[in-house]
This record gives C-alpha cells, sequence and structure tokens, in this order.
C-alpha cells in the first residue's frame, strides 16, 4: 500500500514514502504536485481545491484552465493520482461518462460535477469513489453544520492504465480531523522504490516531561537510588552496563512511561487528554441514531474543538516564550551548545507563525 496521507494545503508522509519522494511544487493557493519514485515509473500526485458550485462559472473554468497547464507538463507514462476536495458532486448516472466513473456514485451531478467529468475524460482517469458498492453513509465526504446533508464532493482519482491498483476507496467517519469534511481513504497497490540507506531504528522513548512535575522526579530519583544500590559490584563491564541500563530504564517505565507516538514538543498532557476527549466526542456522533442525539453530540463536538484550539493556542505560546527565556539565559552565559539546541527545537518559527 502506498503510505502517503493527502491534507488540503500539503502532504503527510511515512518515511518509507519520504525515501521515494522526489519533490514537491505548490502551483497555486489550490494546487499542489508531488512525485515520488515507484518500482514501476513515477507516480505524481496532484492535491487539488476546487471553487464551489457558488462560485462564478468563469471562476471555475479558470481553475480547471491551471490544472490542465500543471497536468500537461506531467512527464507522458508517469502513474497520475488526483485527490482532494473538488466541490463536484459527480452522481450515480454514469451515462456518456462510462469511462470515467462507475454506478456508484452519491446522489445527482452537480454543474461543477460536469466540469469535473470532463476534465477527467480528457486525461483518461478514473474517479474512484464511484467504482466501490459501499453505502451512502461511507460514500459521503461532506455533512453539513446541522447534520441534514451530506455530499460526496471529495474525490480520488487515478490513470485508467493503472485503475486497477487501487482496491477500494471510502470514507473514514471516525477519524478526528476537526473538519466538516470526512477523512476520505484510497487503497492503492503500488511499491515504491527501495533505498539504499538504512534508516537507524530508534529505541524506547519515555515521556521525560513528566519530570517537570516535583512529585513525579522525587520519586524518579529515590527509585534510581535504590536500584543502584541493588546493583552488585564485579562483574565484566558488559555485566554492570546491562545492569545499570536495566535500572534506568525499569525507572523510567514506571514513573514516565512511554510515549506511544511522537507528538510536538509543545503539546502539555493536558491538551493531549482535551484532544482525546474530542475524538471520543467524532465517536459519538457517528454512534448516534437519532437527528437529536446526532445535533447534541455535535455541538459536544464543536465545543471540544474550540477548547483544544485554544488550548493548543495557550500551549504553543509559553512553549514560544520558555524558548526565549532559555535562549536569553544561554546568551547572557555564552552557552554556544544551549544556543544551537535551542535554534534546532525552534527552527521555521517567526513572528508571523506565534499564535494570536
Amino acid at each position: 500500500m502506498l503510505p502517503i496521507t493527502v491534507e488540503f494545503g500539503g502532504f503527510l508522509l511515512s518515511a518509507q514514502a519520504n525515501a521515494a519522494h522526489i519533490k514537491w511544487e505548490l502551483i497555486k493557493e489550490r494546487i499542489i504536485v508531488a512525485r515520488f519514485r515507484t518500482r514501476v515509473r513515477n507516480l505524481t500526485i496532484i492535491q487539488c481545491y476546487a471553487p464551489t458550485d457558488a462560485a462564478e462559472l468563469l471562476y471555475k473554468e479558470n481553475f480547471y484552465s491551471k490544472l490542465d497547464a500543471v497536468v500537461d507538463k506531467i512527464p507522458k507514462g508517469e502513474i497520475k493520482i488526483y485527490t482532494g476536495d473538488f466541490n463536484a458532486k459527480i452522481g450515480s448516472d454514469n451515462v456518456d461518462y462510462e469511462r470515467v466513473m462507475g454506478r456508484h456514485g452519491l446522489g445527482d451531478m452537480s454543474d461543477i460535477g460536469e466540469l469535473f467529468a470532463e476534465f477527467c475524460g480528457n486525461y483518461d482517469m478514473v474517479v474512484g469513489g464511484s467504482h466501490f458498492p459501499h453505502r451512502p453513509t461511507h460514500k459521503a465526504t461532506w455533512v453539513s453544520r446541522d447534520g441534514h446533508t451530506e455530499n460526496q464532493i471529495d474525490h480520488i482519482c487515478i490513470s485508467r492504465k493503472w485503475r486497477w491498483s487501487l482496491l477500494d476507496v471510502r470514507n473514514k467517519r471516525s477519524a478526528d480531523i476537526a473538519s466538516d469534511h470526512h477523512l476520505l481513504i484510497g487503497e492503492i497497490r503500488l511499491r515504491i522504490a527501495r533505498v539504499m540507506r538504512q534508516e537507524e531504528r530508534l529505541g524506547r522513548r519515555f515521556n521525560t516531561r513528566r519530570l517537570e512535575d516535583p512529585a513525579v522526579k522525587r520519586s524518579f530519583v529515590e527509585e534510581l537510588k535504590t536500584r543502584a544500590a541493588g546493583i552488585p559490584e564485579g562483574g565484566s563491564v558488559e555485566e554492570q552496563f546491562m545492569a545499570f541500563k536495566n535500572a534506568f530504564t525499569e525507572t523510567c517505565q514506571n514513573n514516565l512511561g512511554e510515549l506511544r507516538a511522537r507528538r510536538k514538543e509543545w503539546i502539555t498532557d493536558d491538551t493531549w487528554q482535551k484532544i482525546e476527549e474530542r475524538r471520543d466526542a467524532k465517536a459519538a456522533i457517528d454512534r448516534a441514531r437519532t437527528r437529536e442525539a446526532k445535533r447534541q453530540a455535535r455541538q459536544k463536538y464543536s465545543a471540544l474543538s474550540k477548547e483544544v484550539k485554544r488550548s493548543c493556542r495557550r500551549d504553543k505560546r509559553a512553549w514560544v516564550d520558555s524558548l526565549a527565556d532559555e535562549g536569553e539565559k544561554a546568551a547572557t552565559t555564552g552557552d554556544i551548545r544551549l544556543l544551537h539546541d535551542i535554534s534546532r527545537r525552534g527552527r521555521g518559527w517567526s513572528a508571523a507563525n506565534l499564535p494570536h
């Protein structure tokens, strides 16, 4: 499977996909392109955010004109995938569009859906979501604020020649992405090219930020002293090393716990707890069986989403302020190594990035 996640305005890559990544290019504010190396030939993914049906016709046509110019520059023979929010309802009636789409779309074709279908036909592309017979609830990618309207407007398209590499397309309603869109999943069978280097395998990572809590720090130090005192003297250097290593590892495990996934340094445990609560609220929306229950669940989710954003802004501001304080102290004492570390941790930040 191709381990690539596409979001509005960017790509999230696994380590394997990143190793096969050739380049990416931001074409316009609504179009971004990335190329990857696979075992058979290169792969080009174009991520789009198209105008809505409410936009003027000239604006829609200009968007597809720009997209045409981008596609024309892709080398012939490359595997092409178009993804994103095309704001295009294609419906289930594929008369005159048999080469472009199947009969498993949702609803009726809209005006911009016709532009989208014609564009795919011009470049021999297939709309993936129309070929798989899922229930309507698994096809809809956008839901209105009141929860009464659902449309299939996000799409994954692939070159017709590689249609059978596309194994499935459906939404993932349980994914918490803080959006009125559902996450759209496409399973694609393509073997990306191997890289000629081995990535260093990371060991276990412990939540060392818990040491900022005086009680946790005191418990950690006391347990480590007790374990170190119990290590027998003598033995080989390797035996002594393993004994101290086990003492540290077990103490960290008991007092700090492991980081299950890599996360931003500035996000606090309290904010992560709020994120978990928001995820549970997202799941409650999908479990609701009545309109009133869905309405209440959506209200709760919306409130939690705002709380998470506020908490993230507070955390980010506090983290940036702490970096500034550390940098000032390091500059005063002439600690170049600490300054370098602070610069590495805060790289990419500027006044424009700071939360307001």
